[in-house]
């Protein structure tokens, strides 16, 4: 007896089934590598970009400044606004800020440096003494002459209210000075108890009688 073999069956063209446990699986596959690729952390971090040192005119007016003032602590940031105000305001500043900064000396008082200034050209003692005013007065005055307004570059740290500061705060300021809430509060401290003074007897008025007199 001859057994034929039975042609093989056909594949089930339709789709498997999936289980909600896979889709479950799949689903949080797929938030997790949404939140993964979302977070900056997970990035490659960016190559740097070289900050660009400043310019040499600001350099150089942030030196003249500290020789003129006779500051070092100044802040860098304050100087470029000056200097921005300045160049703007002061009729011939970007010519006659070289010639003032080329009288500059190592360890020179800032007194020499006006002097200096003064014997060279008019142009430069105003210019010293105009760098001088924007640092103490934290701004830099206008020219009516080009109707240019002034300018405030800074308030809180104009110069004018170091010379005070041991006994006078800048005006509108409480007197714990600007942003005082950033600091830590003073420590609580608890005062002694202090003993109570004897009160003396209130003074008499007029002449007391002698005791066991009876009225007459």
């Amino acid at each position: 007896m001859q057994h034929t073999s039975s042609p093989p069956t056909p594949a089930d063209p339709s789709p498997p089934r999936i289980t909600r446990r896979h889709a479950l699986i799949g689903l949080a596959a797929l938030l997790a590598q949404a939140g993964f690729w979302s977070n900056p952390l997970s990035a490659a971090a960016p190559a740097a970009t070289p900050v660009a040192g400043p310019a040499p005119g600001s350099l150089l007016f942030y030196t003249l400044s500290q020789a003129i003032t006779g500051h070092q602590d100044l802040r860098t940031e304050t100087a470029a606004r000056i200097e921005h105000a300045m160049r703007s305001n002061v009729p011939g500043f970007a010519a006659h800020l070289p010639q003032l900064g080329a009288l500059v000396k190592t360890g020179q008082p800032a007194k020499d440096l006006l002097a200096a200034a003064t014997d060279a050209d008019p142009a430069l003692r105003a210019l010293a003494l105009a760098i001088v005013a924007a640092w103490y007065t934290g701004t830099v005055a206008g020219n009516p002459a080009n109707g240019a307004r002034s300018v405030v570059v800074a308030y809180a740290e104009a110069l004018m209210y170091r010379t005070v500061a041991d006994g006078q705060v800048v005006p509108t300021y409480c007197n714990y000075g600007p942003l005082w809430w950033l600091k830590a509060p003073p420590p609580v401290r608890v005062s002694a108890p202090v003993a109570p003074k004897p009160v003396p007897a209130p003074a008499t008025t007029g002449t007391p009688e002698p005791k066991g007199k009876q009225a007459q």
